[in-house]
């Protein structure tokens, strides 16, 4: 058998407490109980939760129902066992029980902890400390107690083998086939996670409303329990499965949907990362630093949404749009490795907006009209230097048509420059007729040769720049081959 991971409510809905009966009712009690209640309702009247510890609402029919319901199966009801009241003396002598039932519960711990020691005074103190706790109105100082008196006596109890031959025994009289030693032996070794995952609720509970100070108090109450090593992270990890089913959801439709509208891949990453921002938020807040499972969930993410974008990109080319989108991945990775790969496509649609804009003016590129540059680089001298080699390549600067005329006229400006330059200094020594209408000719030309030249020198376009800091030079061959 497996405990099941507990509620919060674990004790408002425990059937002991609902019906009022003690743990060592008979079944002729609980007929008796079910006659009294049928009569009781024909008045008008009930009588559920009026024993030991009354809940703080009176429960109503169905849950009165329920209760009883349980408490004929015999599984059922053992589990109601242990997380109830136990009396330390048979019948009503016991002077704790009779505290409680005059509704005084710190008089009842007192009582048992101050009294002989056993494992039925260790485990009610766990119970009722455990119900102060959880029926507490916030997170006080004595809240706290509670807890942390709870964990301890609850810890206590878990590796007390006393108590554990007395549930055996309890497990052998409900005479059942389902209830063996080893069913109880389960229940031993479940039973750390199961009382933890109520804290794990809770935390969740606290992260999702944005309590974060409570969230951090259950979760010190968790790793300070004394429970077996591993218990907390098991529990806190349940606590979470609705945002991880969530997050597997959001990633299954996305895929789904951009098989079918592949041109609007952008909106369908951009939906998914709004809608897993919160859960995540949720899994990183519960979940201790730099655990697997919220890595893992981010990384689903950011693999689905990258799929989108690069096929967004792919399709439709608006690279500046991708690029903000990926940035938002790359924020959502969970680990190096998919930030890695997130990175590299960023890289490469980087590279693919410089090739759809201008490098001199940021305008839209002409793909038909790009700037080729010849470079060369790599010189060595072979054969005892009697043969040069080199390697050459054309890089492709993307420009506007605008930018071309433009190039193109600082070039023709510049070609006409240097002869009418040296034309105008021979007339002038020649003192020919014509030097000064050649010499403000030749400044217009100068003149309209620097204005027309391009925004920015291409020695600055990256390709470019990064391969003249490695020695390459421009032209398709070295000087003087």
């Amino acid at each position: 058998m497996t405990l099941r991971p507990l509620r919060p409510d674990l004790y408002r809905e425990n059937a002991f407490r609902v019906t009022g009966l003690p743990v060592r009712a008979t079944p002729r009690d609980l007929r008796r109980h079910v006659e009294r209640q049928r009569l009781m309702g024909r008045l008008g009247r009930s009588e559920a939760g009026q024993g030991v510890l009354p809940p703080p609402t009176p429960p109503d029919e169905d849950a009165a129902q329920r209760a009883v319901q349980r408490l004929k199966d015999p599984l059922e009801r053992l589990m109601d066992e242990l997380f109830w009241l136990w009396p330390a003396e048979d019948g009503d002598g016991d002077p704790a029980m009779a505290a409680l039932r005059e509704g005084r519960p710190q008089e009842a711990l007192r009582l048992w902890e101050t009294g002989p020691a056993g494992p039925v005074a260790t485990h009610n103190i766990a119970v009722l400390a455990h119900v102060q706790a959880l029926e507490a109105d916030d997170l006080g100082p004595q809240t706290l107690r509670s807890w942390k008196r709870a964990y301890e006596h609850w810890a206590k109890v878990i590796g007390d083998d006393a108590f554990w031959e007395l549930m055996t025994a309890r497990a052998a009289e409900l005479d059942d086939p389902r209830l063996t030693a080893a069913t109880v032996r389960d229940l031993r070794a479940d039973l750390p996670t199961a009382l933890l995952s109520i804290s794990a609720q809770l935390t969740a509970t606290a992260v999702r409303d944005g309590r974060s100070a409570d969230a951090r108090e259950h979760t010190g109450l968790m790793y300070a329990s004394g429970f077996p090593g591993g218990a907390a992270d098991d529990a806190l990890r349940s606590a979470v499965d609705p945002e991880i089913s969530r997050i597997e959801t959001l990633c299954a439709n996305a895929g789904q949907t951009l098989v079918g509208d592949p041109a609007h891949g952008d909106e369908v990453a951009e939906r998914l990362l709004d809608a897993a921002e919160p859960l995540l938020d949720v899994l990183y807040g519960v979940l201790p630093g730099g655990h697997w499972t919220a890595r893992n969930a981010g990384d689903d993410v950011a693999k689905t949404a990258l799929g989108c974008v690069v096929s967004y990109a792919n399709r439709e080319g608006d690279h500046e749009r991708a690029i903000d989108l990926l940035l938002r991945v790359l924020a959502t990775a969970g680990t190096d490795s998919v930030r890695e790969r997130v990175e590299e496509n960023l890289e490469i649609i980087r590279g693919n907006l410089g090739q759809t804009h201008c490098f001199f003016c940021s305008r839209p590129a002409d793909p038909d009209r790009p700037l080729e540059m010849k470079m060369h680089g790599e010189v060595r001298q072979v054969a005892q230097g009697l043969r040069v080699t080199w390697k050459t390549v054309t890089i492709s600067v993307p420009r506007c048509a605008g930018c071309r005329v433009r190039i193109y006229r600082h070039v023709l400006a510049i070609v006409l420059f240097i002869p009418l330059l040296i034309a105008t200094v021979i007339a002038f020594i020649m003192e020919a007729a014509f030097t000064t209408g050649l010499a403000v000719l030749t400044v217009l030309i100068g003149a309209f040769g620097l204005r027309s030249g391009p925004r920015r020198p291409v020695i600055e376009y990256e390709p470019i720049a990064d391969l003249s800091k490695n020695g390459w030079r421009f032209g398709d061959r070295p000087r003087g081959v």
